[in-house]
C-alpha cells in the first residue's frame, strides 16, 4: 500500500513505468501488483507515452489522472468500473479499494512523444511510421475533452533535486530522439542532467553508466541480442523471467540512464509489463516484471480495427 505520511522526510520507494501505450488490461494488472506486493510505496513516476498503439486510452488516462489528482478529477467509481472492464466477472474486494484509495495524489507524470502527437503538438515529437500515426490518429478521435487536456499540459520532464535523479521519456536534452539507443556516442556524461536519470521511450529495459573520462559498460539488464549497438552493454543476455537488482555506486564521476522498459508494449522479447523500483534510501533499482491478460489487450485492439500489427506486438513482446 502507498506511504501516507511521506511529507517530512525524503521519499524513498519510488515505483517507475514508461510507456504504458493504451493498454488498460497491462496498467490494471501493475497497480493490483504493487497494491499487493509492495509496502510503503511513497510515489509512482510515469516516464511518458500513456496512449498510443493501444485501444483503451481513455481507461489509462482516466487512472493516471485519479493517481495525480485523486478523485476530486475522477471518481473512484470510475476506477472500479474499469478494473470490472479489464476483469469481467471478477469484484475488488475492501482491501484492494482501500489500497487503490491509498494511490492517491503520488503520482508524478510526464508526456511522451505519442501523448504529444496525440494532441496535436507534433514538434515535440519525431517523424512516426504509418502504423504509429494510424494509431495515434484513432486515438485523437476517441479521447475525452478531460484527457485530450490531460495530455497536452504534461511537462517532459522532471527533475527531484534533493534525491539526484529525474525521469524523461528518451533523454534530458532530446526527448523526443531515438538515437540514444542505437548510437554510444549520442549520450554521454555531460548530456545526463542528474545523477540518476529514468527514461523510456525504447521499450526495452536496460542500465547504462556515463563516466566523465570516457563511456564505461557496466549494466544491462533484460538486453536481447539485436541489431541496437552492443556497445551498450556489459552483458548480453537472453531475455528471461527473473529479477535484476543493482546498487547506484556513490561515485560523482559516474551518472547512470536507466530504461525502465514498456508497461504496455513491450519489446525485448518478453510481453510481461515492466516496471522499476527505486529506493532512493539504499541506492537500490529493482526492474521486475508483471503478467497480464495479452489476449485480452490484443483483441481489444483488433475490435477497434486498428492495425494487426499491434495486436500481434502485444501477444509477442516485439
Amino acid at each position: 500500500m502507498f506511504n501516507t505520511i511521506c511529507n517530512e522526510r525524503a521519499l524513498l520507494k519510488n515505483i517507475i513505468i514508461s510507456d504504458i501505450h493504451g493498454n488498460a488490461d497491462s496498467l490494471v494488472a501493475f497497480i493490483k501488483e504493487i497494491a499487493e506486493k509492495e509496502n510503503t510505496v511513497d510515489r509512482l513516476l510515469i516516464a511518458g507515452d500513456i496512449v498510443g498503439y493501444g485501444a483503451s486510452p481513455n481507461e489509462c488516462c482516466d487512472i493516471v489522472r485519479y493517481l495525480k489528482y485523486g478523485k476530486r478529477k475522477v471518481p473512484l467509481e470510475r476506477i472500479c468500473e474499469i478494473f470490472g472492464q479489464m476483469n469481467p466477472g471478477a469484484s475488488l474486494n475492501g482491501n484492494m479499494t482501500d489500497a487503490i484509495q491509498s494511490m492517491e495524489r503520488k503520482c508524478v507524470v510526464i508526456g511522451g512523444n505519442h501523448d504529444k502527437q496525440v494532441v496535436g503538438e507534433p514538434s515535440y515529437t519525431s517523424e512516426m511510421n504509418p502504423v504509429a500515426q494510424k494509431a495515434a490518429d484513432w486515438t485523437r478521435e476517441v479521447l475525452t475533452k478531460a484527457n485530450f487536456r490531460f495530455l497536452k499540459w504534461l511537462p517532459l520532464r522532471k527533475k527531484f533535486k534533493k534525491e539526484r535523479f529525474e525521469i524523461v521519456h528518451g533523454t534530458p536534452s532530446y526527448p523526443r530522439g531515438y538515437e540514444y539507443a542505437k548510437n554510444a556516442s549520442v549520450l554521454k556524461y555531460t548530456t545526463l542532467w542528474s545523477t540518476i536519470t529514468f527514461g523510456g521511450h525504447t521499450h526495452r529495459p536496460a542500465v547504462y553508466i556515463y563516466t566523465k573520462e570516457k563511456r564505461d559498460i557496466n549494466a544491462s539488464v533484460l538486453i536481447p541480442t539485436d541489431n541496437y549497438d552492443i556497445r551498450l552493454m556489459m552483458i548480453e543476455k537472453e531475455c528471461a523471467d527473473k529479477t535484476e537488482s543493482f546498487t547506484v555506486e556513490q561515485n560523482n564521476d559516474w551518472k547512470y540512464y536507466v530504461n525502465v522498459g514498456s508497461l504496455g508494449q513491450p519489446r525485448d522479447g518478453n510481453p510481461d509489463g515492466c516496471y522499476v523500483v527505486f529506493d532512493s534510501a539504499s541506492n537500490q533499482i529493482s526492474f521486475r516484471r508483471v503478467k497480464y491478460n495479452a489476449e485480452a489487450a490484443s483483441k481489444r485492439i483488433t475490435e477497434a480495427k486498428l492495425p494487426n500489427e499491434l495486436a500481434q506486438r502485444v501477444l509477442k513482446g516485439v
